[in-house]
């Protein structure tokens, strides 16, 4: 695993989004990864209720089946990617899996997920002693740094119809192709950092029950539109958080969208997202990052983008 390094010395954080449900979040001396996707590829059919993926203007990538083997980006996350301690799985689909072994195996971090999500790191030869298989409801101390796995759900698509009863068996060997990744069950996350507690989603939708009586002062909350099929679905998660100083949307973007595409259409979609927030939460500090934008908070909450 990658040696420590020293805490920043104004006991920040800094976060950097990477599009989809992708982060990076940092106090210096531990990295942790929510759901590293940066293949973006663009897929055909309708696996799991999904339209086909339109492409982006000028895309002439071609739209790939469930039926075959896509490799990772490699040369986009090494880019980026360079060091970790832990990736957390909110769940096994090929867009917030599929690239973890990859950077699970260059980095030694501890990956953290579903039975489903680590087979995956297995059938990929990542190190069995860097797997965490968790089943929702763990609280793990990690030293100075500790992680709580809180049961959740996965998003509602193509009006309520979506179902995905798959899991991901032992013994796979990869490459695997696109429709080997199931869901799997669905997590999120609060990740305690000496000075901060921050509470990640990975699909837009969670059990309220789930989430009553947490305080993080950070919410990462996924706000593209299957948000709108569940019932005040911004509201209610904000109050059961006990309405977070700081709230920032995340899995805004049309993720089959190369990086570099016009989002212009998902970021005023966001825009109205943030409105409901403004609505429940008048007082909370917004955040919508663009890819590949990182921001500090310090623990008294205030925000600061970084050059």
């Amino acid at each position: 695993m990658t040696a420590a390094r020293a805490y920043f010395d104004d006991e920040r954080i800094e976060l950097t989004h990477y599009g989809s449900a992708a982060w990076k979040i940092t106090d210096g001396r531990h990295t942790v990864l929510l759901d590293p996707y940066f293949t973006r590829l663009r897929y055909s059919g309708n696996r799991f209720g999904m339209l086909p993926a339109n492409a982006a203007p000028g895309d002439t990538r071609p739209a790939h089946s469930f039926d075959e083997i896509v490799p990772s980006d490699t040369a986009t996350i090494d880019q980026h990617i360079h060091d970790a301690t832990h990736i957390l799985l909110s769940h096994a689909h090929f867009n917030h899996c599929m690239d973890m072994p990859h950077i699970a195996k260059k980095t030694g971090a501890h990956v953290v997920g579903s039975y489903s999500a680590t087979n995956i790191a297995r059938a990929y030869g990542v190190d069995e002693k860097q797997l965490v298989p968790v089943r929702g409801g763990e609280d793990y101390d990690f030293g100075d740094l500790s992680i709580r796995v809180i049961p959740s759900l996965h998003s509602a698509l193509c009006d309520k119809c979506y179902f995905d009863a798959g899991i991901v068996p032992e013994g796979l060997q990869g490459p695997l192709p696109l429709k080997a990744f199931s869901e799997g069950g669905t997590f999120g996350y609060l990740v305690r950092f000496r000075h901060h507690e921050i509470l990640l989603f990975g699909s837009m939708n969670y059990i309220e029950r789930e989430v009553q009586g947490l305080r993080p002062s950070i919410l990462l909350v996924p706000s593209a539109r299957p948000r709108l099929q569940i019932f005040r679905y911004t509201e209610r998660l904000l109050k059961a958080s006990g309405l977070p100083r700081v709230v920032v949307a995340t899995h805004w973007d049309v993720q089959t969208f190369p990086y570099g595409a016009d989002q212009s259409a998902a970021l005023d979609h966001a825009a109205v997202f943030q409105e409901e927030v403004r609505k429940t939460a008048p007082d909370a500090i917004q955040v919508l990052p663009r890819h590949f934008e990182t921001f500090s908070v310090l623990p008294d909450g205030e925000v600061r983008k970084m050059v």
